[in-house]
């Protein structure tokens, strides 16, 4: 990719190195046990996964978000249980950095960012994903504590992680103004978790959360009361550049399985690459790929730039998501029948893919978002 500077094709090469070295191996027996290998996370620290967006005074790496792409992209192509997992891990230590007390970064960050603890992060609930204003997970003030009262659902890492970030509202009647976040710290708060089974990126937990009469204390609000929403919203423009090139990861393992495939399987006594129509069906998977790199690194040089980078991110997002579904399709229909069995890479793929255009908003609602910023009116209210 020459849009890359040699600093980020350095890291481009070691991390996909050492991932096909290290992780590729893993990713079938932990696919079928659907378990995590946990015991890798020191190694992919050094790259700058989990502290890559804190602050050197606080630990962590600093890089930029074209280098979060870069690394989120390469996770991606390695395996989707990796890119989903990561990326809840690197925004929880970067909102703590960013919005928390010395003391919050203090507690907190040395276990995260060494890989010690692991963290979940907690917005979604059965009857508000997108629609952040109608959360229901109250927070109320009782003496020096807030107690904690409600459920959230698909949270990743939860089963395997003791610090998340939760969103909850300390008064209904406000809407957005209400939504507080607060810090909890698993080895002191009560609260329920339950395992979810589902469809793609097998080998992460996605989770119940429940939260009967929670107690945190006052230091756990992080950032200000009432100001929640904005520590979403830096959560959320970082999750969808994350998921965008995450995608374009699965776009690109897609291609290259395709390419395998289409140039060693034999049908009518030459090699399937020689067909025509499938020639157009690996054309199309390459142009994807390429489309939705190049869409993904504007979001990310964007906020590098110091933009908002709302637009882009929502852009990036949508396209490289809804490429990644038709990518992976095709790379399915190029393997025949051979795709459609789990001992085939195409298959794990196409199940992951399918992930990519719904968590961090939904391609409906970016769709909504990007229009209202367009036109100037709103389709949501």
């Amino acid at each position: 990719m020459t849009m890359l500077t040699e600093e980020e094709l350095d890291l481009q090469r070691s991390v996909r190195s050492f991932l096909d070295a290290k992780v590729a191996p893993l990713v079938a027996e932990h696919e079928q046990a659907r378990t995590f290998p946990w015991e890798i996370l020191p190694s992919l620290h050094e790259f700058g996964y989990v502290g890559g967006l804190v602050s050197p005074d606080d630990g962590g790496d600093d890089i930029s978000y074209s280098m979060l792409a870069i690394l989120m992209e390469e996770a991606g192509r390695c395996w989707g249980s990796l890119r989903t997992t990561l990326n809840i891990l690197t925004i929880v230590p970067y909102l703590i950095s960013a919005l928390g007390t010395e003391e919050q970064k203090s507690r907190f960050l040395p276990d995260l960012l060494s890989g010690r603890r692991r963290a979940w992060f907690a917005m979604t609930e059965p009857d508000a994903g997108s629609d952040a204003g109608a959360l229901r997970t109250r927070a109320r003030k009782d003496g020096d504590s807030w107690v904690l009262q409600g459920r959230k659902i698909y949270i990743t890492n939860a089963l395997h992680a003791d610090v998340g970030i939760v969103m909850a509202t300390v008064d209904p009647d406000a809407g957005p103004n209400g939504i507080t976040a607060f810090l909890v710290d698993g080895t002191q708060a009560d609260y329920a978790v339950h395992d979810i089974a589902h469809m793609p990126v097998r080998a992460t937990s996605s989770c119940e959360l429940v939260f009967d009469d929670t107690r945190v204390g006052q230091h756990d609000v992080l950032g200000e009361v009432g100001r929640g929403l904005s520590a979403a919203m830096k959560a959320i423009n970082v999750g969808r550049l994350n998921m965008a090139m995450g995608a374009v990861g699965l776009s690109q393992a897609a291609l290259e399985e395709s390419i395998k495939f289409a140039t060693t399987r034999q049908q009518f006594g030459r090699a399937l690459g020689g067909f025509q129509l499938v020639q157009e069906m690996v054309v199309e998977i390459a142009t994807l790929t390429q489309t939705s790199r190049l869409l993904g690194m504007h979001a990310a040089r964007a906020l590098d730039a110091g933009d908002s980078a709302r637009q882009e991110c929502s852009m990036a997002k949508y396209y490289c998501g809804e490429s990644a579904n038709k990518a992976a399709s095709l790379a399915l229909q190029v393997h025949g029948g051979a795709g459609l069995m789990e001992e085939s890479p195409v298959e794990r793929i196409f199940r992951d893919a399918r992930e990519a255009t719904i968590p961090e908003g939904t391609s409906q609602i970016q769709i909504l978002q990007m229009g209202r910023a367009l036109l100037g009116q709103s389709a949501l209210r």
